[in-house]
């Protein structure tokens, strides 16, 4: 219970929980001003959660939205006697996991990885620099001692395949063939580690 619902209700757990029910019991008959007062009870913290995790002022009122908007379609199913409150954080928890999962399969994690290692943009997750290099060096235990020195060079140094090959003695080919495997490597690895992260 926040200090904000202990406010609203005098301070009072026991009012607080007899007010819950009664407005979920309302809710579930389809009353919408019931609805309208669990919104406002419980869209400040969870706004607070859903933009800990997503990092976006936008994102988050999205996912705000959208987690009460489901909420009001699966009314009839909602129980009185069971937490309201980690009922709603499921709802947004799942909903910011498929978002991460979107954004993750769509990214061009090539150009990504190209622009954001040296000077990392507000992309879409607006992940820090540091937040973001910590996560790539978990990510790099995945690829081979070859395949990191041909990451490191190509990516983190802006070195071109011509002078990778050079410096690696491979062939321009290899090199071409190996880096499309390696982001593959680190994108899949570290789309599992954010999911990991946000999933706890």
């Amino acid at each position: 219970m926040t200090n904000e619902e202990m406010k609203i209700f005098g301070g009072h757990k026991r009012a607080y929980i007899d007010k819950e029910y009664e407005l979920i019991s309302e809710l579930k008959r389809g009353d919408y001003d019931a609805f309208d007062k669990l919104y406002n009870l419980y869209a400040d913290s969870l706004y607070s959660f859903i933009l800990k995790m997503t990092k976006s002022r936008s994102e988050s009122e999205d996912i705000l939205q959208e987690t009460f908007l489901k909420v009001w379609y699966m009314r009839e199913k909602i129980s009185p006697d069971k937490s309201f409150k980690s009922f709603l954080f499921t709802i947004s928890h799942n909903l910011i996991i498929d978002s991460f999962r979107i954004k993750l399969n769509n990214i061009d994690f090539e150009f990504f990885l190209q622009n954001d290692i040296e000077h990392p943009l507000e992309n879409s997750m607006e992940e820090s620099s540091e937040d973001f290099l910590k996560l790539l060096s978990l990510a790099k235990r995945k690829i081979s001692d070859k395949q990191r020195a041909i990451f490191e060079l190509k990516y983190e140094k802006g070195y071109s395949n011509v002078e990778i090959a050079e410096k690696l003695n491979l062939s321009e080919k290899t090199i071409r063939n190996q880096s499309s495997i390696i982001v593959n490597i680190i994108k899949n690895t570290l789309t599992l580690i954010i999911l990991f992260i946000i999933s706890r």
